[in-house]
């Protein structure tokens, strides 16, 4: 049994986002051999060794397995993300990423769709945190969570520029249909 997946312009939108990021992992690859990544979309992320419990990211950047034919496990993970669309529910999405937070990924991405489905509206990205300078006696109730660190729009950025976990720029051309 699976879930359903997303309608075609959540697809397309991840897609799109999978094979931008991909051309930089490529990119970062030729400059620095001794780096591996593979970026995938709709693909298993297992949260423990026993294989009990995974989660499906609609797209997600790893370090390269091994060997072939492996799971990937969340410690292998260094972004996920979600492409959200009218069909998604937000307690199921906040849900979702408090559980990414608990495997421990490190950064996780949200993209916003515009309401005729035909761009990308927002990108937020955020990194795992850990509460800090809380009162004493206060403990927080998820140990590990992600903090926003960055919000992309194509009417205020014209493109997007990170440093990790490779340099990395994607021009909304890229990323428009």
């Amino acid at each position: 049994m699976s879930a359903p997946s997303g309608p075609p312009e959540h697809q397309r939108f991840a897609t799109r986002l999978r094979n931008a990021l991909e051309a930089a992992a490529r990119r970062s690859m030729k400059v620095n051999p001794g780096e591996c990544w593979q970026v995938d979309t709709e693909t298993n992320v297992f949260l423990s060794r026993a294989k009990d419990d995974f989660l499906t990211p609609d797209f997600m950047v790893y370090h390269c397995p091994d060997e072939p034919w492996t799971p990937i496990f969340a410690e292998d993970v260094v972004i996920v993300g979600e492409v959200l669309s009218p069909s998604n529910h937000i307690g199921q999405m906040l849900t979702k990423q408090a559980r990414y937070a608990e495997a421990g990924i490190s950064e996780y991405w949200e993209v916003l769709l515009d309401k005729q489905g035909r761009r990308i509206d927002t990108i937020l990205t955020y990194v795992l945190a850990t509460p800090t300078d809380l009162p004493a006696g206060v403990t927080p109730l998820r140990p590990r969570q992600y903090a926003l660190v960055s919000e992309w729009s194509p009417d205020v950025h014209p493109e997007i520029e990170l440093g990790h976990p490779f340099p990395l720029t994607l021009t909304w051309e890229e990323l428009d249909y």
